[in-house]
């Protein structure tokens, strides 16, 4: 018969089987100190014990007596009660020394709980399953009664509960990881700027993601530290290896550390070796010399308006930024003094007439055509780019070309038929019919220079009007008729035409160019301060002037310029301002190019050279042969001419890119005209900027196999840490010396033969002992170890003992802690009897989590 609780101990009752059900539903017998409370639940001032009380079984037999003591820690059963397998429930301090809890003699424990009486076997089961006073009927949350509906968390819970930590350092770490790659792809190609503070943020985001992560592996490396010394017993110098192995990078030495605890030596060796991440990674991050490119708009582009002449009068002084606008032409005038006649139109008695090119033309002219390339304008890369940047663009204008043709090509031309189309000279003086490697006729039908007799300077005739209709006329555009002769083969050519390899050393051919308005595409490219161009495209629109030249004809017009073409009615007249003005300027420009090209280089016997051309890079001054491919290069030196007009902003010609109808002028301070504070935004014009300089280089791949390496091996390290953590009973485990003391708490350890040291030093015997982790009982008044009953709630400390099936009545205390491994093997013995001792391994975790834990718990 059972004795009924008190109403005054329900809630003690309550609350032992609250904390049970929090905890685990088991006990957990790793603990450092007996802890009979969840470990989830907050510390409590004191403690739970048991202790055997009557009534006794009726199987009881006559004479036994109750357990003099329940071990553990837990208070000593009443001597006097004199029934085994009952105990009761009272409220004590968890001292391992604590007083019997025999109840006063008014019926109440020291803790005023009524005691209440199990079964031995159903003690725990009914603490945990029943948080009311028993009385034999399940409880109303659990109508089915069933052990996993009562469990009130899963394991993956508590998993999660006990780990967290561990789980939120790898999250961390990962989390750092990825900010470290997002960072460095933001830096990837840009300018290196502040590298010293890039290099600092990007090594403190490597070592967040280090940190993290070993912090993780060392969470499950104390983990696994307990479950490691409760499979293996070892030599204490291999325990202090195994507990000092994250630190001190000797202990890995230790032999048979190694060999007893390689899961928890191969987390040891990771956590060494995740520094390097700190030293790979960031690494990933380089300086080189990169080729910035920006799409973007530039300021101070300039190109060709020829349109601009049309206006143009000599006389008007129109300046812009201080500075004279220049035609490309130089004028004579009917009536003498006109400067002041600037508002007054031209008739036919006060008009004005081409004379000459303009000194600035023949000057740009001629440093075009010394140099073979087209003459940049003065810090036009500074202006146009930027500093430190180069840039290009494309612009597109009108202006005069040569359009060239290619009449005959061969050893033997056919003269007659050359003179046919119109060639002026011998074609069969060209080598090898010949001695001479060029010849150029540029200037049959050239504008005659005085036209009509005139007064002093300036170009006034000094005839009467009216003048002669014709006078100042454009007639006719010169044509280029060109005759080379090309080198066959490689080498020096011979010098003499007795030479037998002559005939057959050189291929002569005879060209002809007229001059056409083309429109021009023209790729600019600056580099530095070079500047290149590259033209992109040309469309030949029509002939500067429609006509034909007749040669051996003389006009006999009233003018001493006796040219004749066809049609006349194709002139150009004076009368015609702005057609005549523009006109004037293709002619200026095409007669400065003419000048170069016109007369002849005889080959053999020597030299002699009577042309400019030998000037240019049209002809090769070495062996005065014209350059391979002549045609094509008259047409770029022409070109490269034209080109060179915008060197010198003050042609009235040169304006804006993004505004052709708007003058440039000349910009007197380059570096100012490329401030962000003088720019206009109307002349904007697009181009591509690019520039050299040190960028960021981001290696990706190496900074994730970096990453990938220590992310993995810390998820290695979690795995085994979770694996330690269920085995530990989801209890979290430390290093911390208030753990190391209450495990070697046990008074067997007293017996070692430990010698007085101020420094802490441990005697070598005592090095080589071997220890195990696990309960150890001390010896009660009987002389048997105190060990451990197993219930179907779970493990009951200190209170049976004795071999499966056969149950003693034992005394004595139980601590959790090391000890030699008699003293383990001996409470082991007592608690499952000799014949049912499991054999502990010593391989990974996860085996000892299946066999040894689930035989020690009782399950």
């Amino acid at each position: 018969m059972e004795q009924q609780p008190s109403a005054q101990a329900q809630p003690d009752y309550y609350d032992l089987a609250t904390r049970y059900r929090e905890g685990n539903g088991e006990w957990d017998t790793l603990a450092p100190t007996p802890d009979l409370d969840s470990p989830y639940s907050p510390p409590q001032g004191s403690r739970i014990t048991f202790a055997p009380v009557s009534p006794p079984p009726r199987d009881m037999p006559t004479g036994a007596s109750n357990p003099p003591g329940t071990g553990l820690g837990i208070g000593s059963a009443d001597p006097a009660a004199p029934f085994p397998g009952y105990y009761s429930v009272s409220r004590d301090s968890f001292q391992q020394d604590s007083p019997p809890s025999t109840p006063p003699a008014n019926g109440t424990s020291k803790a005023k709980l009524a005691p209440r009486e199990y079964e031995l076997g159903n003690a725990y089961e009914a603490a945990y399953y029943y948080p009311h006073p028993y009385d034999g009927s399940p409880p109303p949350d659990d109508p089915g009664n069933s052990r996993l509906g009562r469990l009130g968390r899963s394991d993956g819970w508590k998993m999660v509960y006990g780990g967290w930590p561990m789980y939120a350092l790898f999250c961390f770490g990962f989390a750092f990881a990825i900010g470290h790659h997002t960072f460095y792809d933001s830096l990837d190609g840009k300018p290196a700027d502040n590298q010293i503070l890039m290099m600092r943020f990007g090594s403190l985001l490597s070592y967040a993601a280090k940190a993290s992560l070993v912090a993780a592996v060392i969470f499950a490396y104390r983990q696994l530290i307990w479950v490691t010394v409760i499979n293996n017993v070892m030599r204490l110098r291999a325990i202090d290896s195994l507990f000092a192995a994250v630190n001190e990078p000797q202990a890995l030495l230790n032999w048979e550390f190694v060999k007893k605890a390689r899961v928890a030596v191969c987390l040891a060796v990771l956590a060494w070796l995740f520094p390097l991440t700190v030293i790979l990674t960031p690494a990933t991050l380089t300086v080189a010399p990169r080729t910035e490119v920006k799409h973007e708009l530039c300021y101070g582009v300039r190109t060709l308006n020829f349109d601009a002449e049309k206006t143009k009068n000599w006389r008007r002084l129109d300046r812009l930024n201080g500075f004279r606008g220049v035609s490309l032409a130089l004028w004579n005038s009917t009536v003498p003094d006109s400067v002041g006649l600037v508002d007054v139109p031209f008739n036919e008695t006060f008009f004005d007439y081409w004379t000459e090119s303009s000194a600035q033309l023949e000057l740009v002219s001629a440093q075009s055509a010394l140099t073979g390339a087209v003459i940049s304008r003065r810090d036009v890369a500074l202006e146009v780019c930027g500093g430190g940047w180069n840039c290009s663009y494309t612009i597109s204008f009108q202006a005069p070309g040569y359009k060239c043709t290619e009449l005959a090509r061969g050893r033997k031309l056919d003269e007659e038929g050359l003179k046919q189309q119109g060639v002026p000279f011998n074609a069969g003086e060209l080598a090898p019919n010949g001695n001479f490697s060029y010849i150029a006729s540029t200037n049959e039908g050239e504008y005659f220079g005085e036209q009509v007799k005139v007064q002093g300077v300036g170009g006034v005739p000094e005839m009467k009007p009216p003048y002669p209709k014709h006078l100042g006329a454009f007639r006719t555009e010169p044509l280029l008729w060109i005759g080379y002769s090309e080198q066959t083969g490689q080498g020096k050519p011979p010098d003499s035409s007795d030479d037998p390899a002559w005939d057959t050393a050189f291929e002569a051919a005879v060209a002809r160019c007229e001059h056409y308005l083309t429109n021009y595409t023209v790729l600019f490219n600056h580099t530095f301060s070079e500047q290149t161009t590259t033209v992109l495209k040309r469309d030949y629109l029509r002939p500067i002037i429609d006509t034909t030249f007749i040669r051996d004809r003389n006009a006999e017009d009233g003018t001493f310029d006796n040219i004749t073409a066809i049609p006349e009615a194709n002139y150009i007249l004076p009368s015609d301002l702005e057609n005549y003005r523009i006109t004037a300027a293709y002619h200026s420009l095409g007669k400065r190019m003419r000048s170069y090209l016109d007369g002849q280089i005889q080959y053999a016997p020597y030299a002699i050279v009577e042309t400019e051309a030998a000037k240019t890079s049209l002809i090769d001054t070495e062996l005065y042969l014209p350059v391979p491919n002549l045609v094509s290069e008259i047409q770029a030196f022409y070109e490269n001419m034209t080109l060179s007009l915008l060197s010198n902003p003050k042609f009235v010609i040169v304006s804006w890119a993004a505004q052709p109808d708007q003058r440039s002028g000349v910009t007197a301070d380059p570096a100012a005209a490329a401030s962000s504070s003088n720019r206009d935004p109307s002349l904007a014009y697009p181009c591509t900027r690019t520039r050299v300089a040190n960028a960021y280089v981001f290696n990706r791949r190496d900074l994730w196999i970096a990453y990938a390496a220590a992310i993995g091996a810390a998820l290695f390290a979690v795995v085994l840490g979770s694996a330690a953590l269920r085995q530990n009973n989801f209890h979290v485990r430390d290093a911390h010396v208030s753990s190391i003391v209450a495990a070697t708490r046990a008074p067997c350890l007293d017996d070692l033969p430990w010698k007085a040291s101020k420094w802490g030093e441990v005697p070598g015997e005592i090095l080589d002992t071997k220890l195990g982790y696990g309960v150890v009982a001390e010896p009660g008044p009987n002389g048997t170890p105190a060990a451990v009953a197993v219930g179907m709630g779970g493990v009951v400390p200190g209170m049976w003992m004795g071999a499966v099936g056969s149950p003693r009545v034992v005394g004595g205390r139980v601590y959790y802690g090391f000890a030699p491994r008699e003293v383990l093997e001996r409470t082991r013995a007592a608690t499952f009897g000799p014949g049912n001792l499991q054999p502990r391994s010593r391989m990974s975790v996860f085996s000892f989590a299946k066999n040894w834990e689930q035989h020690w718990r009782g399950h």
